[in-house]
């Protein structure tokens, strides 16, 4: 089974550098690792050179110009660029437990989307860290915690969860055929909110289940600002629309993105 990693980042750096470390640290390694850019400016690429030697495995930086926030689009350009047989889906400002890519391909099954979970870094443990140099590694028992049920590793009763309403892109998995066959994330949102709810709605049209991944493929995310909401009302309407829809596949889509890299 052949894994793509795909992180997203924006003008993060430091983050992405404990997020990336946390990577590097998997007892199971994904097949690659693939930067998914939204416009960052050049701190960025120099950290990914950096940061290259470090890997095993290739880690690609894929950027398009900072027009705004387009998660989406640069979302559908990694999976795109992507190679292999799944895709696990992170945001760069995540730092992971050593076994999250092992429990993301121990949950995997055909038609099926997993939806994980994330505990949180409180402000103030968040800016120590990274204020702090070097690399940090938490875990339960990590004060400052937020979400603490949330860091609690136990494959062994995570079966016992099996549906999920809530939906998090900063911890998914999908069969990369499955997205292909829906044509991928809708480019038409723009702005912050719903393009991964949009997803899988639109994968449950083609009979893909949801699976909740409780209590392992744990992650900590590093508190930030939010983002702001500007263009969350034209998002909602496009979800609205999609509801009363029957079809899955959107024509503003990965297709385009596919076709560049040919």
């Amino acid at each position: 089974m052949t894994i793509s990693l795909i992180v997203a980042t924006y003008n993060a750096p430091r983050q992405l550098e404990l997020c990336l470390r946390s990577v590097h640290r998997q007892r199971v390694l994904p097949t690659e690792v693939i930067i998914a850019d939204d416009g960052s400016k050049k701190e960025t690429k120099e950290l990914i050179e950096q940061l290259k030697p470090m890997f095993s495995v290739p880690l690609i930086h894929v950027w398009h110009e900072d027009k705004g926030f387009r998660l989406a689009a640069i979302r559908n350009r990694a999976i795109a660029m992507a190679t292999c047989d799944y895709v696990i889906q992170i945001d760069g400002d995540v730092i992971l437990n050593r076994h999250f890519v092992e429990d993301h391909i121990r949950f995997s099954a055909p038609n099926t989307v997993v939806l994980g979970s994330r505990s949180k870094l409180s402000e103030e443990k968040t800016r120590k860290i990274l204020e702090s140099t070097g690399d940090f590694e938490p875990c339960f028992f990590t004060k400052g915690l937020e979400r603490r049920d949330s860091a609690f590793r136990c494959p062994v009763i995570s079966p016992l969860f099996f549906h999920s309403r809530h939906i998090l892109g900063c911890n998914m998995g999908f069969w990369r055929k499955d997205l292909l066959a829906v044509n991928g994330y809708d480019e038409n949102f723009e702005g912050w909110g719903h393009e991964e709810r949009d997803l899988v709605l639109r994968l449950n049209k083609t009979g893909i289940k949801k699976r909740k991944l409780k209590y392992a493929a744990i992650q900590y995310h590093l508190w930030h600002p939010e983002q702001t909401r500007d263009n969350l009302s034209h998002n909602e309407a496009i979800i609205a629309e999609r509801k009363k829809s029957k079809t899955s596949w959107v024509s503003n889509g990965i297709s385009k993105e596919c076709e560049e890299n040919l």
